[in-house]
């Protein structure tokens, strides 16, 4: 009796988790000038650590030049090293020599320029601030 209250427990368990997956996570865009069907994986939360300086990287602007700019420096709060982020952090307002910690949240969007699904961050919430 205990094996079968088990099982059901089990199942409702399996059950109202496949109930709350997103069903529809696959859409119709026009990628590279194409129709395609691409996967839209948003991400709700995830923590980043911001540097205090800016790092010099290259972007391409809407010609198809590279252009050297100026670039947020930023990395997973478990990670050492920092990575330059080509863009900008929606709803963030960068200040030279504070370290944040920022929760943000990332969707992707169709650029207009390229025709292409890119990954945008926006803030959720500026979990620290501290003066460098």
């Amino acid at each position: 009796m205990k094996k079968l209250a088990l099982a059901a427990v089990m199942a409702t368990f399996v059950l109202s988790g496949c109930s709350t997956m997103a069903i529809d996570d696959e859409r119709i865009m026009v990628v590279e000038g194409q129709p395609a069907i691409v996967k839209v994986i948003n991400i709700p939360s995830f923590k980043i650590e911001i540097a205090p300086l800016k790092a010099v990287c290259e972007l391409q602007a809407s010609n198809g030049a590279m252009i050297e700019s100026e670039c947020l420096q930023y990395r997973q709060t478990y990670q050492k090293n920092y990575t330059p982020l080509n863009g900008n952090i929606q709803g963030f307002t960068y200040e030279p020599n504070y370290r944040y910690v920022l929760d943000v949240r990332q969707k992707a969007m169709m650029d207009e320029v390229t025709n292409a699904v890119k990954p945008v961050w926006i803030l959720n919430e500026v979990v620290s601030k501290k003066a460098e």
